[in-house]
């Protein structure tokens, strides 16, 4: 891929890190509400993790996206690394903070399977478009739109868990 090809697409990169900017402040802030009740449950906190990790992923492929003159081997470098040590992070973390009855809003198996296929998504196709880049592929950078829509769709729904589920159902529980 040239680099007046990859130049095509500096909008997208732009917009791509704006977005996630955006979207990290307001998962803090849904964080921020939930923060007593996140913190009684694993599950929680895993969510959490993966939702501001993945913004952060999508934030830095939106950054590497606009550096000037850069070499489409370097950036598909960049898209694999940024998205194998994602993946190795929020894998470590569901790991070692696994969701259990404490984490229950949205806790079901078939919705915790959703979760991990939309992060394996989110994490694995940057990689895939980054192999693409270094072997000159075409299309390569169209497997980072599904990528992104994966990584918004978990992080807005958990931002939605966080700042209204769990304070809601929190209010309904019986002291």
């Amino acid at each position: 891929m040239t680099e007046s090809a990859i130049l095509s697409w500096h909008d997208y990169f732009i917009t791509t890190a704006q977005v996630s900017a955006t979207l990290a402040g307001l998962l803090f802030v849904g964080l921020t509400i939930s923060l007593s009740h996140m913190l009684q449950g694993y599950g929680y906190l895993s969510r959490a993790f993966t939702a501001l990790f993945l913004q952060f992923e999508m934030l830095l492929l939106g950054l590497f996206g606009v550096v000037p003159g850069q070499p489409a081997a370097v950036l598909g470098l960049e898209f694999v690394v940024t998205g194998g040590a994602i993946l190795t992070g929020i894998s470590l973390f569901a790991h070692h903070f696994r969701e259990d009855e404490t984490s229950h809003v949205l806790g079901s198996k078939g919705a915790r399977l959703v979760r991990r296929v939309l992060a394996y998504a989110a994490t694995l196709l940057p990689v895939a478009a980054g192999i693409g880049l270094v072997a000159d592929m075409a299309g390569d950078l169209y497997l980072l739109i599904p990528a992104e829509i994966a990584s918004l769709y978990l992080s807005i729904g958990n931002a939605w868990v966080f700042a209204v589920e769990i304070p809601r159902r929190a209010a309904l529980k019986p002291d």
